[in-house]
């Protein structure tokens, strides 16, 4: 599995010089993401693409470690058996469409290929996908340019979907959440979700795992993939209506898994069960942070109707919000202008202007054992964004100094948050209720 995130020499199956040939977009991918391999491109047609020669499949050579195979369905086990025998090659992505998830004859012929796979111990991914992404190598093999910048970072995505894992990219990215690896699964004739978890499971470049699941067809193993984990896995499992089975059944052949069970197997081995996208980005930005210890919370915002609006989250997910002592009100007092300072859990923060300050507050409050966890609800406007870095370093300082999770929501201006967000100093929550929501996770 390791050559199959980091080869050394990559063939590309079905490359023209055509400016819309899919594989010449591998290529563009694999080129611009910075992979250091050699890459051989092999086609029908003479000529040359990015400077490397295609060739023709009579002139394989030895020493494949992966090939990717984007030709007709008619063709895919051909080409496979060849780069076997001619150059002994063990894993393979195949692209194609039109298998199990078609017709008759495309089950036909993915029995056939998948047959000759196991016979002979071939690693294969897909069919039906969209590829295979290492950020930090720069091996990125979709058909599709990949063009958005991807913040690399240690959070890795198994998708059976190649729409949904690019949707997984773009929106991590945008939360300044940094990607490892991502793998398109489609069909999962040979490889699936098992396999991967256990393989990312070992993978020091990936501290974290989400799965987007349509089905699950080994629901033992899935458990005990989860359960020898002993990482975070966030698992993202559709496909549970009557309307959602129709249309899995055409778009990876996925079959329906009952729900309970997917949802009591996920459980029982400690890993977290989320219904939509948004959920998934949500629990991965949350576990970032420290876990949360208890269910007392310190909540600190700017305005006061977030305060309303925070507590009646923090009510509604079960948190307690313990009163602040004397010490917390006084230091607090001293800073604002009017010197009044209500006595609450929310703590209205709306009277003091030093920017500084905001930190200061956090600070002593994380080093009350009284509060497991602190929620910090803020809004900028005009210069006050030119504080806004420093505030989220002295945030991450703290969260990792007293081991406590803090959550942040800021409000204000969205493209200067987005630049916040591109920072990667610390996760920002979209929300007053997410940023409450999120503590729920580090439970």
């Amino acid at each position: 599995m390791e050559k199959l995130f980091n080869p050394a020499k990559v063939a590309v199956v079905g490359v023209s010089p055509a400016e819309d040939n899919l594989g010449r977009f591998i290529m563009w991918n694999l080129i611009n993401h910075g992979f250091a391999g050699e890459i051989v491109p092999f086609g029908r047609r003479e000529g040359c693409v990015y400077g490397h020669r295609i060739r023709s499949l009579k002139d394989v050579p030895s020493g494949i470690d992966v090939a990717c195979v984007l030709v007709p369905v008619s063709r895919v086990l051909e080409v496979v058996k060849l780069f076997h025998d001619v150059s002994g090659t063990r894993r393979f992505v195949v692209y194609t469409g039109g298998f199990s998830e078609y017709g008759e004859e495309g089950e036909r012929i993915e029995r056939e290929l998948k047959s000759y796979a196991l016979e002979r111990g071939i690693l294969l991914v897909g069919p039906n996908c969209l590829g295979v992404m290492n950020f930090s190598s720069g091996f990125v093999t979709p058909f599709a340019k990949i063009e958005h910048r991807v913040i690399k970072g240690r959070i890795s995505v198994i998708s059976q979907s190649g729409g949904v894992a690019s949707s997984y990219i773009n929106a991590l990215s945008e939360e300044g959440l940094g990607l490892s690896k991502v793998v398109s699964i489609g069909n999962k004739l040979v490889l699936d979700e098992c396999h991967y978890i256990d393989f990312l499971a070992d993978d020091p470049e990936t501290d974290l795992i989400i799965c987007y699941l349509e089905d699950v067809k080994n629901g033992r193993r899935f458990y005990e993939s989860l359960k020898r984990c002993r990482k975070p896995v966030i698992v993202h499992k559709a496909n549970v209506s009557e309307a959602a089975r129709r249309i899995a059944r055409f778009h990876t052949a996925a079959l329906t898994t009952k729900d309970e069970l997917v949802t009591a197997a996920i459980k029982q081995a400690g890993k977290i069960r989320v219904r939509s996208q948004e959920e998934a980005v949500l629990a991965a930005k949350a576990l970032q942070l420290p876990r949360l210890k208890g269910r007392a919370l310190a909540v600190v915002s700017r305005s006061g109707g977030e305060g309303v609006i925070l507590a009646d989250a923090a009510a509604l997910n079960g948190f307690e919000l313990p009163e602040y002592p004397k010490d917390i009100l006084d230091f607090v007092c001293s800073k604002a202008r009017a010197k009044v300072i209500r006595p609450t859990n929310p703590l209205d923060l709306g009277d003091l202007y030093e920017m500084p300050a905001y930190a200061e507050v956090v600070e002593r409050i994380a080093q009350k054992d009284t509060f497991g966890g602190i929620v910090f609800a803020t809004q900028f406007y005009a210069h006050e964004w030119d504080y806004a870095e420093e505030l989220l370093r002295r945030i991450a300082d703290i969260s990792k100094r007293y081991n406590k999770p803090i959550t942040v929501f800021i409000g204000g201006d969205r493209s200067k948050l987005d630049e916040k967000k591109a920072l990667s100093i610390y996760p920002i929550f979209n929300s007053p209720e997410s940023a409450v929501k999120a503590m729920t996770y580090l439970l």
